[in-house]
């Protein structure tokens, strides 16, 4: 009985525990505070200017794609070394909370994570997570996280969202490649999505100066897309330089994390499938 109760002992401490809740680097843990550390005394005018910050920390570090992909029950991912565009401006945004806050905890930037990631702010498997931006921008927007800031720009257009995307590609996500039940939940968020109007500024105007385009140095920019079902291809942060808009982002194509020398104009201009972006500001 003694090695019985001895074998089961070392089963269970084998077994997840709540502390694998979260998957994270211990490294990038001590990262992350550190970085929190250098920022949290300093005296920024705005949310936007942390933003920038904070997100130039990253400049450099690896672009890696599906690191949210852990399993249904959607544990909490955080990395600073394995950076996507979505999981790059979450962190950044909630780092920049914390910074706010007044808290250099990494538990800190966990619990604004899982805020801004997960609908209503509250993990509860795969389908809680905001897969779509216009999912984010809205659920965000009721949190008091953000506002979009998109019509405040003279010229914008509206267009008209028709989300079915991932109910209709399934073999896109590992999630959904093998379960109906899943394909069908999400199909069920998807579908108060269709029909609805949304603004954007087209990629023609910007080429504007400040004067032109009401976007701010932090302001998140979601980059619209033409694709059938889906409703933005890249997410990244604006800024500006010598009077022209461009982009801080995770770029798949550069493999990092970058400070886009390219300007957002030209960078649109060579996507025929982009037709132009929203913007949001945030209200923390």
């Amino acid at each position: 009985m003694k090695g019985f109760a001895i074998l089961t002992l070392l089963a269970l401490l084998h077994l997840p525990t709540a502390a694998q809740e979260r998957i994270y680097e211990k490294s990038d843990s001590i990262a992350i505070e550190q970085m929190l550390r250098r920022h949290v005394h300093k005296e920024y005018r705005r949310p936007g200017d942390a933003i920038i910050a904070i997100a130039e920390e990253f400049i450099g570090n690896p672009y890696v794609a599906g690191t949210l992909d852990n399993g249904k029950e959607e544990p909490l991912y955080i990395s600073c070394t394995k950076l996507d565009c979505s999981t790059f401006v979450e962190l950044v945004t909630a780092m920049a909370m914390s910074v706010a806050q007044g808290d250099t905890e990494f538990s800190s930037v966990c619990r604004n994570l899982e805020k801004i990631r997960y609908r209503s702010g509250v993990r509860k498997g795969y389908a809680s997570r905001l897969h779509y931006t216009s999912w984010w921008i809205d659920d965000n927007g009721k949190k008091g996280i953000m506002e979009e800031v998109t019509s405040k720009t003279a010229g914008h257009m509206t267009g008209r969202l028709e989300l079915d995307f991932m109910s209709t590609h399934p073999g896109s996500y590992p999630m959904l490649k093998d379960d109906k039940e899943m394909q069908t939940r999400i199909e069920m968020l998807e579908i108060p999505f269709r029909g609805i109007e949304y603004r954007y500024i087209p990629k023609e105007l910007l080429e504007g100066n400040k004067t032109v385009l009401d976007i701010e140095n932090g302001d998140i920019i979601a980059l619209v897309t033409t694709i059938d079902g889906l409703d933005v291809s890249h997410v990244g942060f604006a800024f500006w330089q010598d009077d022209k808009l461009h982009m801080l982002h995770a770029s798949s194509a550069e493999g990092k994390v970058i400070k886009d020398k390219k300007t957002l104009y030209d960078y649109q201009k060579g996507k025929s499938r982009q037709s132009g972006i929203r913007v949001m500001r945030l209200k923390y």
